[in-house]
Protein backbone atom coordinates (compact mmCIF):
# COMPACT_ATOMS: atom_id res chain seq x y z
CA UNK A 1 0.00 0.00 0.00
CA UNK A 2 1.65 2.58 -0.83
CA UNK A 3 0.34 6.54 0.02
CA UNK A 4 1.92 10.07 -2.64
CA UNK A 5 4.15 11.54 -0.22
CA UNK A 6 4.61 15.15 0.21
CA UNK A 7 7.92 16.79 0.58
CA UNK A 8 8.41 17.98 3.60
CA UNK A 9 10.81 20.79 5.07
CA UNK A 10 12.06 21.11 8.44
CA UNK A 11 11.09 24.27 10.01
CA UNK A 12 13.67 24.77 13.25
CA UNK A 13 10.87 23.39 15.93
CA UNK A 14 10.07 19.64 16.77
CA UNK A 15 7.15 18.36 14.77
CA UNK A 16 5.78 16.24 18.27
CA UNK A 17 4.04 19.88 19.19
CA UNK A 18 6.74 20.41 22.50
CA UNK A 19 7.74 23.60 21.25
CA UNK A 20 11.33 22.73 21.72
CA UNK A 21 14.10 23.98 19.01
CA UNK A 22 15.68 21.67 16.86
CA UNK A 23 18.93 21.77 14.37
CA UNK A 24 17.82 23.04 10.90
CA UNK A 25 17.71 19.98 8.80
CA UNK A 26 15.85 18.04 12.15
CA UNK A 27 11.99 17.46 12.50
CA UNK A 28 12.03 16.50 16.08
CA UNK A 29 14.06 16.18 19.19
CA UNK A 30 15.59 12.97 19.92
CA UNK A 31 12.60 10.47 20.57
CA UNK A 32 10.19 12.82 20.28
CA UNK A 33 9.15 11.49 16.36
CA UNK A 34 8.17 7.78 18.35
CA UNK A 35 6.12 10.51 21.01
CA UNK A 36 4.22 11.83 17.77
CA UNK A 37 3.49 8.65 16.14
CA UNK A 38 1.97 6.96 19.78
CA UNK A 39 -0.32 10.38 20.41
CA UNK A 40 -1.59 10.24 16.85
CA UNK A 41 -2.75 6.75 16.68
CA UNK A 42 -3.67 5.98 20.29
CA UNK A 43 -5.86 9.55 18.99
CA UNK A 44 -7.11 8.02 15.76
CA UNK A 45 -7.29 4.32 16.62
CA UNK A 46 -6.91 3.77 20.63
CA UNK A 47 -4.06 1.70 20.23
CA UNK A 48 -1.06 0.51 17.57
CA UNK A 49 -3.15 -2.97 17.32
CA UNK A 50 -6.08 -0.76 16.29
CA UNK A 51 -4.26 1.10 13.98
CA UNK A 52 -3.01 -2.05 12.64
CA UNK A 53 -6.65 -3.72 12.29
CA UNK A 54 -8.09 -0.83 11.06
CA UNK A 55 -5.33 -1.97 7.52
CA UNK A 56 -5.99 -5.20 7.93
CA UNK A 57 -2.98 -6.49 9.36
CA UNK A 58 -2.47 -8.57 12.50
CA UNK A 59 -2.71 -12.35 13.58
CA UNK A 60 -6.12 -13.11 11.72
CA UNK A 61 -5.08 -10.36 8.53
CA UNK A 62 -2.01 -9.69 6.39
CA UNK A 63 1.34 -10.27 7.75
CA UNK A 64 2.92 -6.64 8.23
CA UNK A 65 6.94 -7.68 8.22
CA UNK A 66 5.94 -9.85 4.77
CA UNK A 67 3.72 -6.71 3.44
CA UNK A 68 7.14 -4.67 4.25
CA UNK A 69 9.38 -6.99 3.27
CA UNK A 70 7.89 -6.94 -0.09
CA UNK A 71 6.55 -3.02 -0.50
CA UNK A 72 10.12 -2.21 0.43
CA UNK A 73 12.65 -5.44 -0.72
CA UNK A 74 14.49 -4.97 2.60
Amino acid sequence: MTIPKKRLFPSGVCWCGCGEEVPGVAYFKPGHDKRAEAMLITMLYGSVAGFLDAYGFGPNGKNLKAEYEKETGK
